[in-house]
Order: structure tokens, then C-alpha cells, then sequence
């Protein structure tokens, strides 16, 4: 005994409504839900790429600055005159006297 399950169907002046199928209306609806979210999440990643990118880009124009401040150190510190000042004042360094000099050949 099988039983089966007619659709409803009402006729009106020779026009025909049946029942709405809910399954493929309702698969569409999923998808297009579904390719909504994945458009979303892909803005929100990019918008957080770009805020990386900017963010790295800050911290690299920071470190080429502070390159840019040692290497003018660099050069303020190794400066001959410095240098020959800091041995005589700190070191007590003097010119050595002219027997002191030898040469090796």
C-alpha cells in the first residue's frame, strides 16, 4: 500500500496554482547567502591587508630615519679630530718622541 502525495492543484477559469516547491527555492536563497558572506569576507580581508601594508610601510619610512640618524653618528663619532682629542684628554695619550719611532723593514 503506497500511498502518494498529490500535489494541490486549484483551478480557477481554466488557470492552474499548484504548490510552490520550497527545496530549489530555498537552495538558491543558501547560495546566494552563502556568496554574499564570501564577498564580505573578502572586502574585510583586503580593508585588513591595506591596513597592514600601511602600517609596515609607516615602520619601514621610521627605520630608513633612524638608519639615517645612526649613519650621521657614524660619522660625527669617528671624526679624527675627536678622536685625538678623546686619546689625549681621557686616555693621556701624547706624540711619541722622535726615538720612539721604529721602522720595520
Amino acid at each position: 500500500m503506497s500511498q502518494t502525495i498529490s500535489q494541490t492543484r486549484v483551478r480557477i477559469s481554466g488557470f492552474a496554482l499548484t504548490r510552490p516547491r520550497l527545496s530549489p527555492m530555498l537552495v538558491v536563497i543558501v547560495l546566494m547567502s552563502l556568496l554574499s558572506l564570501l564577498f564580505v569576507w573578502s572586502r574585510i580581508h583586503a580593508i585588513s591587508l591595506e591596513y597592514e601594508i600601511s602600517r609596515l610601510e609607516r615602520d619601514l619610512r621610521a627605520q630608513n630615519q633612524q638608519v639615517r640618524e645612526l649613519s650621521l653618528e657614524v660619522a660625527f663619532l669617528s671624526r679624527d679630530e675627536r678622536i685625538e682629542t678623546l686619546a689625549r684628554n681621557e686616555l693621556g695619550l701624547r706624540d711619541p718622541a722622535p726615538g720612539q719611532i721604529v721602522r720595520v723593514e
